[in-house]
């Protein structure tokens, strides 16, 4: 049983790099994203955590990390994993602050498809980011969860998805 959960897990994971690498070479090159009145980090939690060993994929200290859900993966040539994260924040203002520090850190969004869920795409040479974030039971009023999935190859090969 275990087993299946862990084959599961790794399925999302490689399904998502996949769907990054569709984003990214689909998506045009000089895309932008703006925020809200020009100012993407006003009135937005202070930064005290990042995902993982990732310094450049930010997450406001309000959103607690689930250790038993989140897994990592290294090998020789790639590093990656799915980290799931947990607050008290309303969906689009922690979509906001994600979209704005990635941004500041220099990932390029290739992608948002939003329904009850929000999916944000990004990537950087060598590396991508997916943010799945949702709304628990209760709506604005219950917990709020975002799953990011990264993938890095560290070899610095074809750039991203080709690893």
């Amino acid at each position: 049983m275990r087993c299946s959960k862990v084959l599961e897990k790794s399925f999302y994971f490689l399904f998502l790099v996949g769907f990054i690498s569709v984003l990214s070479a689909c998506s045009p090159s000089g895309s932008s994203y703006e925020g809200a009145g020009g100012q993407p980090l006003a009135n937005l939690p202070e930064l005290t955590s990042f995902v993982g060993e990732y310094r450049d994929i930010e997450i406001p200290e309000d959103m607690k990390y689930d250790h038993k859900k989140s897994m990592a993966v290294r090998t020789e040539s790639f590093t990656g994993g799915v980290f799931y994260f947990s607050g008290k924040l309303q969906r689009d203002s922690l979509k906001n602050y994600i979209v704005s520090s990635m941004q500041k850190n220099k990932w390029r969004m290739a992608g948002e498809v939003a329904t009850d869920s929000v999916l944000i795409a990004f990537t950087k040479p060598n590396k991508s980011c997916t943010v799945v974030i949702e709304e628990g039971f209760g709506g604005s009023l219950g917990s709020t969860y975002a799953a990011i999935y990264v993938a890095e190859d560290v070899k610095g090969g074809a750039g991203a998805g080709g690893f």
